[in-house]
């Protein structure tokens, strides 16, 4: 069986290869439309795949922007996986579908060295989910908690992203940088506003911040917004994580997800946990490798190289 997981049309790309139980290719791009050529032909030379593992469920996906009002979105037809499929001429291979935030749990606890942990997804949005911990036990997930669109702590910080002049999803590091030159005291209590316990937004900040009740000025007010929102984030996290730990019973995390990349907020939570362990990109990149593993349930044993992000602890 030769296995093809993929994750692309979206904001990133990549593609992993299981052939005989081993993962032996994972390739990543920054191709906002679709997988590079050149990845597909890499693959093609260990062997046509028999299965191809979708990083998530188009027709969900379609439905959460129908229902967030991205009709224009929603109707574009030639970003499904079979217009995709059907264009690279793959129509033999068996298509399977897989959640988006099971890809991410997957691509965690599959790769990771415990048997059970608790594994916690924070993203931004793709299909309804947007926040989830999960219990890995005996080599099976289980869904123990989520939160849906539009409570997203993910868009919580874009749209404050957004809010200080940088550009959402793709300049959030720089917000954390900038928090560290800022009084989070300053404007705490408007940034708290937005977001309760736990993961809950008071409004949706799909489109930004659209009522912020002060004038940004300078770049002091952007490093005091920026510094707020770092610590009600922070704040959140915290919040998911000691659920984590009351809904399951171990002292051992996995930690995947767009949010996950805040190495700041990871500081205080790698020292809660006896036990860690991340990928390098718990993003998006890294679900073509638990698209696979989400349906196999094969562990996978390698050097994936450093985790800048969290402290590992194995």
């Amino acid at each position: 069986m030769i296995a093809w997981g993929i994750n692309a049309l979206n904001h990133g790309s990549s593609l992993a290869v299981v052939k005989d139980g081993e993962l032996r290719q994972f390739s990543v791009s920054n191709d906002n439309d679709s997988l590079p050529g050149e990845f597909t032909k890499q693959a093609l030379s260990i062997g046509s795949p028999t299965d191809i593992f979708w990083y998530e469920r188009p027709w969900i996906k379609k439905a959460r922007q129908v229902y967030a009002g991205q009709y224009k979105t929603a109707l574009d037809m030639s970003v499904l996986p079979s217009h995709w499929i059907k264009k690279r001429r793959y129509n033999w291979v068996k298509m399977h579908y897989t959640p988006h935030h099971a890809s991410h749990a997957a691509a965690g606890y599959y790769t990771s060295p415990f048997n059970h942990c608790a594994v916690v997804v924070l993203d931004a949005i793709g299909e309804f989910e947007c926040a989830s911990i999960w219990e890995g036990k005996h080599n099976e997930l289980k869904k123990v908690w989520s939160r849906s669109y539009p409570n997203s702590l993910g868009l919580f910080y874009s749209a404050f992203t957004k809010l200080i002049g940088l550009e959402p999803i793709k300049q959030e590091h720089l917000l954390q940088q900038m928090a560290t030159q800022g009084d989070p005291k300053r404007y705490y209590i408007e940034v708290k506003s937005y977001i309760n316990y736990t993961v809950k937004l008071t409004r949706n900040l799909h489109k930004g911040v659209l009522d912020w009740p002060h004038t940004i000025n300078n770049l002091q007010d952007q490093c005091d917004i920026a510094a707020a929102v770092q610590m009600v984030f922070e704040d959140q996290v915290s919040a998911v994580m000691l659920k984590a730990r009351q809904l399951v019973d171990t002292d051992r995390l996995v930690y995947m997800g767009g949010c996950a990349m805040n190495s700041k907020a990871n500081e205080y939570e790698a020292k809660a946990w006896n036990y860690v362990w991340s990928l390098p990109n718990p993003g998006d990149p890294s679900s073509s490798i638990g698209a696979v593993l989400y349906h196999t349930k094969q562990r996978v044993w390698r050097d994936w190289g450093p985790v800048k992000h969290i402290e590992i602890k194995v």
